[in-house]
């Protein structure tokens, strides 16, 4: 038997020593190893694609990359690397540190990208129709973006008015809305172009982990 079989039966699922079969290796261990190494390196990414443009309004990829976590690594670690990387670029932003109110909003928002890509990425990557993708695609961003806008504007309201709010939320959000117009126009754009091809790129290296 030669070196390249035994590694070729190794991966199989048997063991082989002194040419005798030892019984079936688990592979679970390495599996579940090479996710969360994974995990760590998307978490480390999307943090400093973070910073990198945190001093650009209303620019930003980690929505996109915390997505295309969820859709590599499942639901769990892509709750995982969304919750955790919006925390560390929340807490170490050059522009400052969240209060914890906007902080919780934010990592509510992000976990929420991040099981969406688990969950709703598979079938976005299965699209064949080029304008039903794109549409997909684009309506994705809008609705992901919309949505996290909306739950870091609670955040910011409580964060800035503290608990006995006077103002107005509904005056609070119109305030803001050209801001969260800007981010909802690059997000949505970028989902439009960028994710597709990215899922079909990626596709094999996730059916590698599974």
């Amino acid at each position: 038997m030669d070196f390249v079989e035994s590694l070729t039966l190794c991966a199989s699922g048997s063991a082989y020593t002194n040419h005798r079969v030892l019984g079936p290796v688990s592979l679970l261990p390495m599996y579940r190893t090479r996710k969360a190494l994974l995990a760590s390196l998307l978490i480390s990414l999307t943090v400093a694609l973070g910073l990198a443009l945190s001093g650009v309004p209303n620019v930003e990829v980690m929505t996109i990359t915390v997505f295309v976590s969820g859709y590599l690594l499942g639901w769990r670690l892509g709750f995982v690397v969304g919750a955790t990387s919006i925390t560390v670029h929340s807490l170490i932003n050059p522009l400052g540190a969240s209060l914890p109110p906007l902080l919780l909003s934010q990592i509510v928002g992000f976990s929420i990208v991040g099981v969406a890509g688990a969950t709703i990425g598979p079938w976005v990557a299965k699209l064949q129709r080029r304008w039903v993708a794109l549409l997909a695609c684009g309506a994705m961003g809008f609705i992901l973006t919309l949505s996290y806008d909306v739950l870091t504007n609670i955040g910011a309201f409580f964060s800035i008015t503290g608990p006995q709010a006077s103002a107005s939320f509904v005056q609070f959000v119109i305030a803001g809305m050209l801001f969260m117009a800007m981010h909802i126009v690059w997000n949505t754009s970028l989902f439009l172009v960028v994710l597709k091809p990215v899922l079909t790129v990626i596709t094999r290296y996730r059916l590698d982990l599974y």
